[in-house]
């Protein structure tokens, strides 16, 4: 019989991203196998080096996050690079089981950046697994994906229009811009390509690496015995109910309901950023030819007088209107609608962003002695309701078998969570989440670089706008409900080791904390006759 003697949890650290190696010990026969499964491998585009950042930012806002804290900051290609080589150098040679949570940058780009020690023939993947959501021929994900895609194209504009406007690009673009780096490179039609593999490089990069003959795409309720691991995993999520899928605020109300990514706003958005930003230059304007503009040309006017004399033949001859003179008016500003469209572009990339967390594939693996650890990638609000929704396994088989077991029963008895979305504010629910962990040797680890996530979209150019990572009532709540028991990926190593020391997780075999310069890590220890 399959024994687990121990295991580790390392997160990898000093990253806005996903990276995590969980290694069982077994024992079977008298002999001793350490196994591996790795859990994504990613950081957030364009993280520049410490000094960089600095340069960029305002007095205001360097003050405002911490001069220290800002200048510790590694830029994102290097340290996903070390990082990926230590795991590359950890699995010796073997990945017993893959993880792919969702189809986010900080959770892939690590195998992009080391792509030839991923691809490797020394490399093997026992095992890859993926949410539904990726399946290449089911309907609804196919139906999804390119809802998706369509989006992704109006945030490639986004980001193009953004770049060339620069400090003069409107707040709601910039915060628009900056959530699609969650999504990486992206290749609009027309522009250069930017020599990077997307989200979906990657992802088909790692299934034929791996083969389909051990690539499996999870259903909500699944539950797969891991033997050989000393494990018993269970499917959460993401759920096949586009009802939640689409849900992604923890706050009641119909206004907060909003519908998932669509075909159509997401064109829409597309064609305003594309006319946009072919009236930057002559050149843009040449790559994007047709009518770019979202009127009719009977209804253009010109803001500048023509000096063509007499009567005029096309719109394009008439005077400048006396309008166009009291749209500039100081004095009129508040009247002024040239930015407006914006906000459409801002609430699309928001909620592709959501859209994406939400079609995280949501794991709980179960421990020989009951224990539960959780890694529920960046599932957001309608992915963790969706938990209640289903038993796990779905059904008994045989009579014999045992009885289906509730999301209550395993939150219960988790004693290890990894925080989602670097701990935002709706990537842990209160109700249906932390306080159903009740297990008083829970632990938490935050795959977060709080310096980072404050200078993101609006933060950029106003101290205390950017993103709130962790969320503060939620970051409390867990301190709390831990007894303080959090690593996190900017975490002060001395204090986190006291954490764990101070108030062990168990008299007998207390669960210990250990620092390297990439990674913290986690040990848990069990009784070889248990």
């Amino acid at each position: 019989m399959v024994q687990l003697k121990s295991l580790t949890i390392r997160m990898y650290r000093g990253i806005l991203g996903d990276c995590f190696l969980i290694r069982p010990t077994v024992v079977d026969d008298d002999r001793e196998t350490t196994k591996t499964i790795l859990i994504d491998c990613g950081v957030l585009q364009n993280v520049a080096a410490g000094e960089d950042l600095i340069a960029k930012l305002s007095r205001a806002v360097v003050k405002g996050v911490g001069k220290d804290r800002l200048a510790a900051v590694i830029a994102g290609p290097k340290q996903i690079s070390a990082i990926a080589k230590d795991i590359l150098k950890e699995v010796k040679g073997r990945i017993d089981l893959l993880v792919v949570t969702h189809e986010h940058f900080d959770h892939l780009s690590g195998f992009a950046v080391e792509k030839a020690g991923f691809l490797a023939k020394e490399l093997t993947i026992g095992r890859l697994w993926f949410a539904w959501t990726e399946h290449p021929t089911d309907k609804q994900a196919i139906a999804l994906r390119a809802r998706f895609r369509q989006a992704k194209q109006a945030l490639a504009a986004t980001v193009a229009l953004t770049a060339g406007l620069g400090a003069d690009a409107p707040a709601s673009l910039q915060n628009a811009a900056a959530l699609a780096a969650f999504s990486g490179p992206l290749e609009l039609p027309g522009l250069a390509a930017s020599g990077q593999l997307s989200t979906a490089d990657i992802i088909a990069m790692l299934k034929e690496k791996a083969g389909a003959a051990v690539t499996s795409y999870l259903e909500p309720g699944q539950v797969i015995d891991l033997t050989e691991f000393g494990l018993k995993a269970y499917v959460l999520g993401p759920p096949r109910l586009e009802s939640l899928l689409k849900k992604d605020s923890p706050s009641a109300g119909p206004a907060k309901e909003v519908y998932l990514t669509q075909l159509d706003m997401a064109a829409a958005a597309q064609s305003a950023a594309m006319a946009q930003l072919a009236q930057q230059t002559d050149a843009g304007a040449a790559v994007f030819a047709g009518e770019v503009t979202p009127f009719a040309r009977m209804h253009h006017r010109p803001l500048e007088a023509s000096a063509k004399k007499g009567r005029a033949e096309s719109t394009d001859d008439l005077p400048r209107p006396v309008v166009a003179d009291l749209y500039d008016d100081p004095s009129a500003e508040w009247r002024r609608i040239d930015t407006d469209w914006t906000g459409s572009i801002e609430a699309l990339a928001l909620k592709m962003d959501s859209d994406t967390n939400n079609t995280s594939l949501a794991l709980a693996f179960e421990l020989q002695d009951g224990q539960v650890l959780l890694f529920p990638g960046d599932a957001q609000v309608g992915n963790w309701l969706s938990w209640n929704n289903q038993t796990y396994p779905p059904e008994k088989k045989k009579e014999s078998d045992p009885a289906p077991i509730t999301a209550e029963d395993l939150l219960r008895r988790v004693t290890f969570y990894k925080a989602g979305h670097h701990g935002s504010h709706n990537s842990t629910l209160r109700t249906l989440g932390l306080e159903r962990m009740s297990d008083p040797r829970l632990t938490a680890a935050i795959p977060v670089v709080e310096a980072v996530a404050a200078i993101q979209g609006k933060g950029r150019a106003d101290a205390g706008k950017g993103w709130k990572m962790p969320y503060g009532p939620m970051y409390e709540d867990l301190k709390i409900r831990t007894r303080g028991r959090i690593v996190r990926g900017d975490g002060d190593p001395a204090t986190e080791s006291l954490a764990f020391t101070s108030n062990p997780t168990d008299v007998n075999k207390p669960v210990t904390v250990a620092h390297g310069d990439l990674w913290v890590e986690l040990s848990l220890q069990f009784d070889a006759d248990a």
